[in-house]
Order: C-alpha cells, then structure tokens, then sequence
C-alpha cells in the first residue's frame, strides 16, 4: 500500500534532485502526449509554473489539476509544432458549443420570424439577431478540431456540428436584411 504525502512541498522549497526527479515524471508521464518535446522544455516549463510537489512513498507526482494545467501550458511551447488541429481545453470547447448552438436557435428564431407576413422587431432584437445569426469561426474551429470518435469525448450538443437541416449563409443573410425595425 502507498501513502500519500499528507501536504504538499511547495516548488520554491523543493531541492534541486527533487525538481529533477519532478521533470523527469512528467516528461515520462506525458511522453505519448509529447514525443518530441524536448527535456529542457519540462523543465522550464515546471519552472514557470511552480507546481506544489506531492509524494507517494519516494516518487513525486502532481495533482490531476496541476498536471493538466501543465499539460495544457506544454501544449502552447514554442518548441511544438504549431497543431493541426490545435490544442483547446474542455472549457474552450464548452464555450464554442453554447455559440454555436446560440447560432442555430437564433437561425431557428429567425426562419420562424420570417414565416409572418413581415418581420418587424426592436432595434435591440434586430441587432442581437443580426449579431447571433452569424456563426463566430472560432466557435466552429473550435468545435471541429475535437476527435468525436474517441472514447470518452464529450457529448455533443443536439445539431453539433452541422447536424440537421438549416438554412444556408444566403439564406440566414436575406432574412437578417429582411429585418424591419419597429417604429419608435
């Protein structure tokens, strides 16, 4: 049985062999993550962050918080290959779903809106219309730079990427012209 390090040694208090032994852990940890990464750049990078060091019986490890956050600071190094597709967080891809699905019901909302014999709103309602109907292209690289074939990734919300029948960029932009604001 192992026994966890009840505190953790703070980085700045860590001694040289410690830190060493820390670098060589995540360089090992995260090797199938990055197999080109250089040693120097663990190092420097463990450095920068200054992540408390926890212990198990003689090895030293990381929280999953820091080592993600660490995995996370690797991934923007100068010394990787700029990523095709690029590396973004659960957060970042959250993020990008909510504008993307806030896309399609604004598309929805619109298409609905024309069925009437006019379309009349607001100034506020037709700028919020106008600004939400067109999809932010970082919300969609975002998005499709996940690999959704992997085990475990996360749940898409319904019609993301793309799923189902929606109008065209022409279409959505003839609407938003159609947009006739309500006399005040």
């Amino acid at each position: 049985m192992s026994s966890l390090s009840t505190s953790p040694l703070p980085y700045a208090q860590a001694t040289a062999s410690q830190r060493t032994q820390l670098a060589h852990y995540l360089q090992a940890r995260l090797q199938p993550q990055f197999p080109t990464l250089p040693t120097h750049a663990f190092i420097r990078a463990l450095a920068e962050f200054r992540p408390a060091l926890w212990f198990i019986e003689t090895q030293v490890t990381l929280t999953p918080d820091d080592l993600f956050q660490l995995v996370q600071y690797l991934g923007y190094s100068p010394e990787m290959p700029l990523l095709d597709p690029p590396l973004f967080c659960r957060p970042a891809l959250e993020l990008a779903q909510y504008v993307w699905h806030t896309n399609e019901l604004t598309v929805r909302a619109l298409t609905e809106l024309a069925s009437t014999l006019d379309i009349r709103c607001g100034l506020r309602l037709g700028e919020l219309l106008r600004h939400t109907a067109r999809l932010y292209p970082l919300a969609e690289q975002v998005v499709q730079a996940q690999r959704w074939d992997l085990p475990g990734s996360p749940r898409l919300l319904w019609g993301i990427p793309g799923g189902g029948s929606a109008p065209s960029n022409l279409v959505v932009e003839r609407l938003l012209q159609q947009l006739a604001p309500v006399a005040a």
